[in-house]
């Protein structure tokens, strides 16, 4: 004796084997573009980091410009304040227009 099968059996069979294939060929997919892409970059890992300049101990920031001499050019600049007229460094401007603000809305 042959048993039937359903209509319902039949629409889960097919949707099992549709979504199977789908999720098949996103895998291969997924796992062609990663291939890809990472034989086309960091092939190898001294040019990136010489690309970026982010090497451990480097002195240089990412656009090529000398970390130190910022950092000390940025402190040694003085800045007005327009609330009080005082002369603040660079470096501690932006907490003292914070607070002087802050003092006068008291």
């Amino acid at each position: 004796m042959t048993e039937g099968v359903t209509v319902q059996e039949l629409a889960e069979s097919i949707f099992d084997d549709l979504v199977l294939a789908i999720i098949n060929q996103q895998t291969l997919t997924s796992y062609a573009n990663h291939t890809s892409i990472k034989s086309q970059t960091a092939r190898n890992e001294e040019q990136v980091q010489q690309i970026t300049n982010l090497e451990e101990g480097s002195k240089l920031d990412v656009y090529g410009q000398d970390k130190i001499k910022l950092k000390s050019a940025e402190t040694s600049r003085y800045f007005s304040c327009e609330n009080c007229g005082r002369k603040i460094a660079g470096g501690r401007f932006a907490s003292h227009v914070n607070k002087c603000l802050e003092r006068r809305r008291k």
